[in-house]
């Protein structure tokens, strides 16, 4: 209140020059009361937030990521255990934050895990996942890998230590995307045949993107359970067809064979079925017929020679794209009719992928895929039997990976529960007595406590987990007191792992023993996003947070604005947001970030000096009038966007005038004494 009541009285002397004293009263009042609730609203939002505060039994953190060649994205989700997951729907949980952050920036994957968890999800430093799930471009061996373009070693039971995490499971990326399968709606794929998938029958999906993907999922018919498994069958030998005498493919091969001669006499089918084999079937067509070879589109080949988008968009009739996509159709529709044969999966073929997503219209139009799908000779009814599917949504891996770290989470606190029954249960009689809950507390000592307390506690958990009545505890009913259990009690505790897991206990793998890595994100179009992302995540970082409490960031003058997002349509109200900015007692900008609950600097006062602000005129093109548009100094050789902003009414627009050239003024003079 007195700080709002020092910024009113200072810029009502400066408005004066301006108004009469009556509309500066009225201004100074308006001011006042956004000023006094504003500060209250940023104040709340810098308190650190716990993610599982205010939420009921048996809530836990659950972490998933889908982590490419150039970026990782991490989804933190709020999951109660106890839900069920539901067919041909998305896993339970809410989505308490999701950021994506360019590798590059980072020296591990660990890094960036824990950037994520407590500096933009806020934990508390005692808070921790239950499960995690990372889906990861690459060959996973006993729960480790060889990671990205960097070429990183990603250990998933050095992650579980290090976090204190339940369980960290990696799984290949095309895994993931087999687990989204499961989340899919009807309404969500589009059906290439008649056929009915059968109950607990054999799932199949193979997507072409980058490269070519393969994997099954198999139900246990127990529970209805599906477990996804990888397969690397397209590291298979590409098999040439052709009718006759037809050797257009079998030339298709030898090229390729020659092209890529350091790979020891063998041609993968994903060198031709995948973004970067169409690319290569077309180099082929145009290597064979130079005369048919458009001048321009070659161009544009040779600038973007990994872009199979540029072949697909030229694909006018008769030319070489056009040849070069009904070859890609024929070998794609053959592959997966071989995968079919390989795993017989009567519960249904999905077929995914970025290519796939691009190109649907052209499969499902064109002819070649289906023929080549159903040229199976004697074979061929086994297909007949097989649903065929291609998937409309393109997030089955950020789904799939949830999806499984929900399937963990069940298991997981259930042998976490188990570890402690038993270490309870000294007399290893499979109940827990009053006597083995007192040694419960006695573990934990004085910290709940004196021993007389400790002890009336124990009688009274006894009380509420012996439900028959019988003096004694079993597992079942631990289950329901180990409900109530606060997450961050667990991951500080000795049963947190098995000591005795052979998997734990089994040695670290040398790096050389791991596979290779594909090589993934080098093409112009993905070079472009990364270097989008980077910039992103540097501006991000730039922004240092704060606390508002401190004196130096109190504010002198305050209000509410609209910040433009440039990636949004300027006429319409979304591309504004919302929020309080200020000036501080130090002379620096700040504003109060509602989506990431805390306050954080604009501008800092070694910068202001060379800021630059002007107003910007009122056009149609925007949804708010009132705008100007501040462009903050180069920081570290990094150059910061202008941002534009709109202000509530005209009169606030001028006071941000007044106050911006007020505080360059005395920056710069400020600058000048040193």
């Amino acid at each position: 209140l007195i700080a709002s009541t020092l910024a009113a009285q200072r810029i009502g002397k400066e408005w004066k020059c301006r108004r009469s004293s009556c509309e500066a009263l009225q201004l100074q009042r308006h001011i006042s009361r956004a000023d006094h609730d504003d500060r209250r609203d940023h104040l709340v939002g810098a308190r650190r937030i716990d993610p599982l505060e205010g939420v009921g039994p048996g809530v836990k953190l659950v972490l998933s990521a889908d982590c490419g060649g150039t970026t990782t994205r991490l989804m933190l989700y709020k999951v109660n255990w106890t839900d069920f997951v539901e067919k041909k729907q998305r896993a339970p949980g809410i989505l308490v934050k999701e950021e994506k952050y360019p590798n590059i920036a980072f020296k591990s994957l660990q890094d960036i895990i824990k950037t994520f968890l407590f500096q933009d999800c806020a934990l508390p430093e005692d808070a921790h996942p239950t499960v995690a799930v990372l889906a990861v471009a690459g060959v996973i061996l006993n729960n480790q890998c060889r990671f990205t373009n960097l070429d990183w070693k990603v250990n998933g039971y050095e992650l579980e230590s290090e976090l204190k995490i339940g369980k960290v499971e990696l799984i290949n990326d095309f895994v993931a995307q087999g687990y989204g399968m499961l989340t899919l709606a009807d309404d969500e794929v589009t059906r290439l045949n008649d056929v009915e998938p059968e109950e607990f029958g054999t799932i199949a999906c193979v997507g072409a993107g980058t490269g070519l993907g393969q994997c099954f999922l198999v139900a246990d018919h127990k529970t209805g359970e599906y477990r996804c498994f990888p397969s690397e069958g397209q590291h298979g030998e590409f098999g040439p067809r052709g009718a006759g005498s037809d050797e257009l493919k079998l030339e298709l091969l030898k090229y390729l064979k020659i092209k890529f001669s350091n790979a020891d006499n063998r041609i993968s089918t994903e060198r031709v079925v995948s973004g970067t084999g169409i690319c290569n079937i077309y180099e082929f067509l145009a290597y064979k017929h130079p005369h048919e070879v458009d001048e321009e589109v070659h161009q544009l080949h040779n600038e973007r020679p990994k872009d199979a988008g540029l072949i697909a968009m030229n694909a006018t009739p008769g030319s070489l794209c056009e040849k070069t996509l009904k070859i890609f159709s024929d070998a794609y529709g053959a592959q997966c009719a071989t995968f079919a044969l390989y795993v017989q999966p009567f519960g249904g073929v999905y077929i995914t992928g970025g290519v796939t997503k691009k190109m649907r219209e052209w499969l499902l139009k064109e002819g070649s895929f289906m023929k080549a799908y159903y040229d199976k000779g004697r074979l061929t009814p086994v297909l007949h039997r097989v649903p065929l599917m291609i998937v409309n949504s393109d997030d089955m891996g950020q789904r799939g990976a949830h999806l499984r770290a929900v399937m963990l989470l069940k298991a997981e606190v259930e042998l976490q529960a188990k570890r402690l029954f038993d270490a309870l249960d000294v007399n290893n009689d499979g109940v827990l007595f009053l006597s083995e809950l007192e040694g419960l507390f006695e573990m934990a000592g004085n910290k709940v406590g004196r021993r007389r307390h400790r002890l009336d506690m124990a009688a009274r958990l006894m009380e509420e987990l012996d439900s028959d009545k019988n003096g004694a505890v079993t597992f079942a009913e631990f289950m329901k007191g180990y409900n109530k259990l606060p997450t961050r009690m667990v991951s500080e505790s000795a049963f947190l792992h098995d000591p005795n897991d052979p998997h734990h206990q089994a040695a670290s793998m040398e790096m050389q023993e791991l596979v290779s890595p594909p090589d993934r994100g080098n093409d112009p179009d993905s070079q472009a996003a990364l270097a989008e992302e980077l910039r992103k995540f540097q501006s991000k970082e730039r922004r240092k947070a704060i606390d508002p409490f401190q004196d130096s960031h109190a504010p002198l003058f305050q209000t509410r604005l609209y910040k433009r997002l440039t990636d949004k349509d300027p006429a319409k109200e979304d591309s504004m947001l919302h929020r309080v900015y200020w000036v501080s007692n130090s002379g620096g900008i700040n504003y109060h970030s509602v989506t990431e609950g805390k306050a954080l600097q604009y501008i800092g006062p070694d910068r202001v000096a060379d800021m630059i602000f002007t107003k910007i005129l009122d056009d149609k093109k925007s949804c708010k009038k009132h705008r100007f548009r501040i462009e903050p100094p180069p920081d570290e050789d990094n150059l910061s966007p202008p941002t534009e902003f709109a202000a509530p009414s005209q009169d606030v627009l001028e006071l941000w005038m007044i106050e911006l050239a007020a505080l360059k003024k005395k920056a710069q003079e400020k600058r000048a004494r040193k």
